[in-house]
C-alpha cells in the first residue's frame, strides 16, 4: 500500500524569508533538451587531438565529457588508452560506467589487489599502477588521462603523480583534468620543459548549475547572507538538524549532502533524521534490493531501514564499498533525501545533490580539527547542482555565530591553493631509475622535476643576493682572507699572553714570538683600516655563507635523500659500489610498494618463506589503515626486528623513518585502562582470521572495527601479496597468491 506523503512543515515567517525567496527563487528542474557541448569540452578535445591538455574547470561542468569523447576516438583508431583516478572507488566508478558506454570487453580495472582484462584496448587503474607500469619502458598509449589532476599536491600520493608526467612517452598525449587548478599556465610551463611541447591549457570558469549561497543559523533555520543581524546568540540547540532538513524540503532544495568532520557524526545525523519518514519506502526498497541481491550482507546492514523508510543514508570510510556504491546509485536516481557524508564523497566521485550543506568549516586531520582550506571548500561546494535535473545548486553555510557565519562567506570567493610538488625520492624510485640510468644521470633527472622547478626561482634570487654582496675592497692587504688571517694572528697574540703570565718555557715563548713576527698582521701597513672594517666585513661573510648553505639546501634536497636512499641500498646488497643493480635489485625493483624495502629484505633474508598464513599475517600489518580496537598477538617477531633494524640503519643516513617501528609497539587504552597489542599485531590478526574463512559480522563485532576500515586492512593486504606474486621465487609467489584469493571473497570485493 502505498504511503502517504506527509504535509511539510512551514517554517515561522521571517522577516528575512523574502530575501531568502530572492536568491534561490530560481530553483527547480530544466527543461528537457538535447546535450550540448560547451566551447569549452569541444576545444579541449580538439586540442587532446593533437597533444597535451590540462582542463580546469569547475565540478559537474563535463570535464569527463572530454576524455570519454577522446577515448572514444582512440577506440575506434584501434588504440590504447588509460584513464587514472587518485581512488579505487572513483575508478571502480569509471570501470562500470566504461563499460557501458564501450563494452565490457574493451574496459579493464587495475587496482593494487585485482585485475579484470588487464589486455583490454582502455584501462581504468589507480595512479600507482600506470606508474608502475610506466617504470616498465614497455607501455605507450596513446593517451593517458590523470582525472583529479590537483592530486600532485598530495603529501603522500603527489610523487606518484608527478613520476608519470616525466615518465609518460612524448608520443602519448596526456589530459589533465581538475576543478581546483588555479596555477595551471605554471604546470603547462613546466610540462614544455619536460615533454618539449608546451600543453593547451583550457580554463573555464563558469558553472553550467550556478551556485547560490545561503546560511544556516544555529536553529537550523535558512537565512540570506546578509542577514547576519539576525542570527540567535544561542548556538545550537537540540533539533536543529530536523529544522535544518525541514527548511530545504519546504524551499524544495533536497536532496542534499550534509557534510560532517567525523564519521561518528555523520552516522549520529542520519540516525536522527532516521526518524523523519518519507515517502516513496516501495521505490527505495526496490532499487536497494539490486544491491542486496548482489551483495546479501547488505540486508543486515544498520542504516538498511533508514534508507528505505526515510530516504536518509551516511557515506564516509567506514562503510563498506558494497554500502557506498549502493548510497551512490540511489542517490543519482534521485532515491535518497540526505547523505550524511565526510569530505570523501567531495574527492572526485560523481553523485552531486541539488544543495550541499557544511555542519562546520573544520575537519578532522590527524593533528587535530583544523580549519577548511579554499581547495577542500571548493571541493565540497562543487557538489552542489546536478547538470541537467538543477537549474541551481545551493550551498548552505554554518553561521551558529556571526563569526562563523563570516568565515564561511570568506571562503566563497577564497582561491583554491595552488597546485604544487610535493616529489620526494624513495626507495621504489631510486631502484628504478638506477635500473636505467647511471647515479649521475638519475641525480639529472630530478632536476626535471616539478620540484626543482619551483625552486628555481628561489634558487636565482639566491644567487643574486650572494652576487649582489661585495668582495673585500682592501686591496692593500698582504693577506689572502683577512677575516682567516687575522683570527689566528689574535688567538697567537692570546697564547703568547698566557706563556708570559704562566712562565712558560723560554723556547716557547721565543718560538711563538717569532711565529707572530713573521705573521702578515705584524707588517701590515693599513692594520688600523683592516681593524675599522674588520666587523662590517665579517657581518658580509656571515651573510654570505648563509645564503650560500641556503642555496645548497635548496638545490640538493632531493639529490640528498636520493643519494641517502642509495647508500642503505649499498649497505642492503641491492646496489654495488658502482651504484648499479645487483641481482637482489633487479629483483626487488619490481616491487612497488611504498613499503618496498621491509617486502624485500623479508624475501632476501628467507624470513617467511612460503607460509601462507605468515604472509598474510606480515601483508595485514604493511596495511595503514587505522587498527581494529581489538586483536591478538600474530607472530610478528622477525617483522619487528626486521622493522627496528632498518629503523636504526635509516636513522645513521639522516632518513626520516617510515613509522612502521611504532606501528609495532603496544598501545595504551586510557578507556579501558589496559595495554593493547601493536596496531601491526591487530591488522595482521584481522587479515589471518578472515584469509581463514571467518564470518563478516562475527569479524566486525569481534574486533570493533568499521567495515569499511575492515575492508581496507584486507585489500591493502592483498595488494601487498599481488606485489609478492611478481617475484622470481615459485615457493613464495604461491603462498602469496594463494593468500591474496582467500582474502578477496564477498563483502570484501
Amino acid at each position: 500500500m502505498a504511503t502517504s506523503r506527509p504535509a511539510a512543515r512551514q517554517p515561522v515567517r521571517r522577516p528575512t524569508s523574502g530575501k531568502l525567496r530572492a536568491i534561490i527563487q530560481d530553483v527547480g528542474t530544466p527543461p528537457p533538451a538535447p546535450f550540448v557541448p560547451a566551447p569549452f569540452q569541444e576545444a579541449a578535445l580538439a586540442a587532446v587531438r593533437a597533444g597535451d591538455v590540462l582542463v580546469a574547470a569547475p565540478t559537474g561542468s563535463g570535464k569527463t565529457w572530454i576524455a570519454e569523447q577522446a577515448i572514444s576516438e582512440i577506440l575506434t583508431a584501434g588504440g590504447v588508452a588509460w584513464y587514472t583516478t587518485p581512488l579505487k572507488a572513483l575508478s571502480n566508478q569509471k570501470f562500470h560506467r566504461f563499460s557501458g558506454l564501450y563494452g565490457a570487453e574493451s574496459v579493464g580495472l587495475l587496482t593494487g589487489e585485482r585485475r579484470i582484462n588487464a589486455q583490454a584496448p582502455v584501462i581504468v587503474a589507480t595512479t600507482e599502477i600506470l606508474r608502475n607500469a610506466l617504470y616498465g619502458d614497455r607501455l605507450t598509449p596513446q593517451l593517458i588521462v590523470l582525472d583529479e589532476a590537483h592530486y600532485l599536491s598530495d603529501r603522500e600520493r603527489g610523487t606518484a603523480w608527478e613520476e608519470i608526467l616525466l615518465l609518460a612517452p612524448r608520443r602519448s598525449r596526456l589530459l589533465l583534468l581538475s576543478a581546483t587548478f588555479p596555477n595551471a599556465e605554471v604546470i603547462a610551463s613546466w610540462l614544455a620543459e619536460v615533454r618539449g611541447k608546451r600543453p593547451e591549457v583550457i580554463v573555464e570558469a563558469v558553472r553550467p548549475v550556478p551556485l547560490r549561497y545561503v546560511l544556516a543559523d544555529g536553529r537550523g533555520r535558512l537565512i540570506p547572507p546578509d542577514a547576519l543581524g539576525h542570527l540567535p546568540s544561542d548556538g545550537r540547540p537540540s533539533g536543529w538538524l530536523a529544522g535544518l532538513i525541514r527548511e530545504l524540503e519546504h524551499y524544495s532544495l533536497l536532496p542534499a549532502i550534509l557534510f560532517y568532520p567525523s564519521r561518528r557524526q555523520c552516522d549520529e545525523a542520519a540516525r536522527e533524521l532516521a526518524a523523519l519518514r518519507a515517502f516513496g519506502p516501495e521505490l527505495r526498497a526496490a532499487a536497494f534490493g539490486r544491491w542486496e541481491r548482489e551483495f546479501p550482507f547488505l540486508r543486515g546492514h544498520a542504516f538498511r531501514n533508514a534508507i528505505i523508510d526515510s530516504g536518509i543514508a551516511p557515506h564516509h570510510a567506514g562503510h563498506t564499498t558494497a554500502w557506498r556504491l549502493a548510497v551512490e546509485d540511489l542517490l543519482a536516481r534521485g532515491l535518497i533525501r540526505v547523505v550524511c557524508a565526510t569530505t570523501t564523497l567531495a574527492a572526485g566521485l560523481d553523485v552531486p545533490a541539488r544543495t550541499v550543506a557544511l555542519s562546520t568549516l573544520v575537519r578532522n586531520s590527524p593533528e587535530g580539527p583544523v580549519v577548511l582550506s579554499a581547495t577542500e571548500f571548493h571541493q565540497m561546494s562543487g557538489r552542489a547542482g546536478r547538470r541537467g535535473k538543477d537549474t541551481i545548486g545551493v550551498v548552505v553555510l554554518p553561521a551558529a555565530s556571526r563569526d562563523e557565519a563570516r568565515e564561511g562567506l570568506a571562503l566563497i570567493d577564497a582561491e583554491p591553493d595552488p597546485v604544487t610538488s610535493s616529489f620526494s625520492p624513495g626507495y621504489v624510485q631510486v631502484l628504478n631509475l638506477l635500473r636505467r640510468v647511471s647515479l649521475g644521470e638519475a641525480l639529472r633527472e630530478l632536476n626535471r622535476s616539478l620540484a626543482a622547478y619551483e625552486k628555481r626561482g628561489e634558487v636565482q634570487r639566491l644567487k643574486n643576493a650572494i652576487g649582489s654582496i661585495p668582495p673585500d675592497d682592501l686591496a692593500e692587504r698582504p693577506c689572502d682572507d683577512r677575516l682567516i688571517t687575522r683570527g689566528r694572528y689574535e688567538r697567537m697574540a692570546e697564547r703568547l699572553r698566557k706563556l708570559q703570565k704562566q712562565r712558560g718555557t723560554q723556547a716557547d715563548i721565543a718560538a711563538l714570538s717569532a711565529e707572530l713576527t713573521a705573521w702578515p698582521c705584524a707588517t701590515c701597513p693599513v692594520e688600523q683600516r683592516c681593524l675599522a672594517t674588520l666587523e662590517a666585513l665579517r657581518a658580509r661573510e656571515l651573510r654570505r655563507s648563509s645564503l650560500r648553505q641556503a642555496l645548497h639546501s635548496l638545490e640538493g634536497a632531493l639529490a640528498d635523500e636520493f643519494t641517502r636512499r642509495a647508500a642503505v641500498l649499498r649497505r642492503l646488497g641491492y646496489l654495488d659500489e658502482n651504484s648499479r643493480l645487483t641481482p637482489e635489485g633487479l629483483w626487488a625493483s619490481e616491487l612497488r610498494h611504498p613499503r618496498m624495502l621491509v617486502l624485500a629484505e623479508i624475501v632476501r633474508r628467507s624470513l617467511i618463506g612460503g607460509s601462507t598464513a605468515a604472509w598474510a599475517a606480515v601483508a595485514g600489518a604493511l596495511a595503514t589503515e587505522r587498527a581494529p580496537y581489538r586483536g591478538g598477538e600474530a607472530g610478528l617477531g622477525a617483522l619487528i626486528k626486521l622493522a627496528r633494524e632498518l629503523d636504526v640503519l635509516e636513522r645513521q643516513h639522516a632518513l626520516p623513518p617510515d613509522g612502521l617501528v611504532q606501528q609495532c609497539e603496544p598501545e595504551w587504552d586510557p578507556q579501558s585502562r589496559r595495554r593493547l597489542p601493536p596496531p601491526a599485531e591487530r591488522r595482521a590478526d584481522v587479515v589471518m582470521a578472515w584469509m581463514r574463512a571467518a564470518d563478516w559480522s562475527a569479524l566486525v563485532a569481534e574486533s570493533h572495527a568499521e567495515e569499511g576500515d575492515l575492508q581496507r586492512i584486507i585489500l591493502q593486504a592483498a595488494e601487498v601479496l599481488m606485489q609478492i606474486e611478481g617475484l622470481p621465487f615459485p615457493d613464495v609467489r604461491t603462498a602469496a597468491r594463494d593468500a591474496r584469493l582467500r582474502l578477496l571473497r564477498s563483502p570484501v570485493v
